[in-house]
């Protein structure tokens, strides 16, 4: 009898005890969908913030004085991140909630100082969300762009990490930020926008940072640079190559949907001697020259143009790493140290003396499989 009625008060002391008693309701969070971080003048940190408004959201209307906002950017100061949230916590009636976060906006104020003391909250805070798309906001402020209206979306955030996506990126994500700022030899190369009055933001390229100097900005790349650096790297998913052929000058535009890259480390007399290779294989969506693609000849004309033209830009790009900014911005190190790792610890200290006198040969093959549903220009 004792034993039945010990386990009666045991089963009932488990039930009362269970429960989330300290649960917050929706309603009582402030969701954050985005953030922007820019550095004052003075050298003070601004968080802005890209809040939801559910009301807005319910709102069937969409158009005219009635229409709700679906969003409310809030900023604040602060000696760190936590700082600057604990000022805008003051500004809210309801509790800031981080994990729902898709975007970071670095302003190029920011990235010029360096953002690696800033990012420590990112990872060490088990409320936020890592998968949070990185870009630079070149030439403006993070917050200028965290206030702008999304022409498709609820949230400018939602619409920034879709671009990328549209373009046929890999999305960039704050984990790959510190994949590439930790690894031995790849420097981070960062998406980056414009601010745009109408619009809210333009596409621009890349932003490059310095991880052996505090994540600083060195510089950009426009955007074709950075088509064929994501290629290098294993980023770009597809895209579109137009070139001019033929004596007229005509134009011939060719989608690739495989992309391939391959980075190959020889090594003579202790030296790494570097050859790397693109391959692309894709449709013909353009052809406004005389040429034929179900010819021989013609295949062989337009595969071979597209494909010189293709190498020499980033023959250029490579030199523009190597000469103007000095900075491995390919990820070769990285590959000396998988290929050659005892080579790579004598190479690693001098690394950026090292890169700039580095052989670089460089390949490009793009082929196409469909020439479209013609054959000639009509």
């Amino acid at each position: 009898m004792k034993k039945n009625l010990l386990f009666f008060c045991l089963l009932f002391l488990s039930a009362s005890l269970t429960g989330c008693w300290n649960l917050k309701e929706p309603n009582q969070r402030a969701f954050i969908i985005g953030v922007g971080m820019d550095m004052t003048e003075d050298k003070e940190l601004e968080i802005s913030s890209e809040i939801a408004v559910p009301a807005g959201l319910g709102s069937s209307q969409v158009t005219g004085a009635g229409k709700k906002n679906t969003f409310t950017v809030v900023s604040a100061k602060g000696k760190d991140f936590m700082d600057a949230g604990q000022h805008m916590q003051a500004e809210l009636s309801r509790s800031l909630f981080y994990a729902h976060r898709q975007t970071i906006l670095i302003g190029q104020h920011m990235a010029e100082e360096g953002v690696d003391k800033y990012l420590d909250m990112v990872v060490r805070n088990p409320k936020s969300e890592i998968r949070s798309v990185v870009l630079v906001v070149k030439d403006g402020t993070a917050k200028e762009v965290i206030k702008a209206e999304p022409t498709f979306d609820p949230f400018i955030s939602t619409t920034l990490g879709s671009q990328q996506n549209a373009l046929g990126m890999k999305p960039y994500y704050f984990r790959m930020l510190l994949c590439d700022a930790y690894s031995e030899g790849t420097q981070p190369i960062v998406p980056a926008i414009t601010a745009d009055p109408a619009r809210g933001y333009v596409y621009t390229g890349s932003a490059i940072l310095n991880k052996d100097h505090g994540l600083k900005l060195v510089g950009f790349l426009d955007p074709e640079e950075s088509m064929y650096d994501n290629w290098m790297m294993g980023k770009q998913k597809n895209l579109t190559f137009t070139t001019l052929i033929g004596k007229e000058n005509k134009t011939i535009s060719l989608a690739v949907q495989s992309l391939k890259h391959r980075t190959h480390i020889k090594m003579v007399k202790n030296k790494p001697q570097i050859y790397i290779s693109l391959h692309g294989t894709g449709s013909i969506v353009e052809n406004n020259s005389p040429l034929d693609p179900s010819k021989d000849d013609d295949f062989k004309t337009i595969q071979t143009r597209l494909s010189q033209e293709a190498e020499e830009k980033v023959r250029k790009l490579v030199d523009k790493a190597q000469h103007q900014y000095k900075i491995d911005i390919f990820g070769i190190g990285e590959q000396v140290h998988r290929q050659h790792p005892e080579v790579w610890k004598t190479l690693k200290p001098h690394w950026h003396e090292t890169f700039p006198e580095l052989p670089i040969t460089v390949s490009v093959h793009l082929r196409y499989r469909d020439p479209g549903q013609t054959n000639s220009s009509l």
